[in-house]
């Protein structure tokens, strides 16, 4: 586990860990100049190759109704190999739940969006996710 590059925006933070997994975890609010921030660093990252990018909502609290929309608008599916929530509500699944079906509608969606507990649940997919698409390849 190498980690490649570190980012910190408003509350959150956010480290790439070596070979594609992004590792960000949101503190409280979400503001539109944090969700501007996100989306340019999915950007800059899925245009080089895609990633899977964990979320950890643990301390998350709100988000702003624009950052939402920015967050929508302004993300490219393809930049992600998957996504993956720790600690997510009910809203916050709600939430993550109709930005994908939004996707999904416009034939956008292309990477699998899970929930789970903790750090260690969210390794442990990534790890089958790799088998799954390493024996497709094959």
């Amino acid at each position: 586990m190498t980690i490649q590059r570190e980012w910190k925006f408003g509350t959150h933070t956010a480290h790439f860990e070596q070979p594609d997994i992004l590792w960000v975890k949101i503190h409280g609010e979400t503001t539109l100049q944090d969700a501007i921030a996100l989306s340019e660093l999915y950007g800059e990252l899925g245009n080089k190759n895609p990633y899977f990018v964990v979320t950890d909502l643990t301390d998350a609290t709100s988000v702003e109704t624009e950052a939402r929309e920015h967050v929508s608008k302004n993300i490219n599916p393809g930049w992600f190999l998957g996504s993956v929530y720790i600690g997510a509500g009910f809203v916050q699944k709600a939430v993550a739940k109709s930005l994908a079906f939004v996707h999904a509608m416009t034939g956008k969606l292309t990477f699998d969006m899970h929930f789970v507990a903790t750090e260690q649940e969210a390794r442990e997919l990534i790890a089958r996710e790799r088998v799954q698409r390493s024996t497709r390849v094959a």
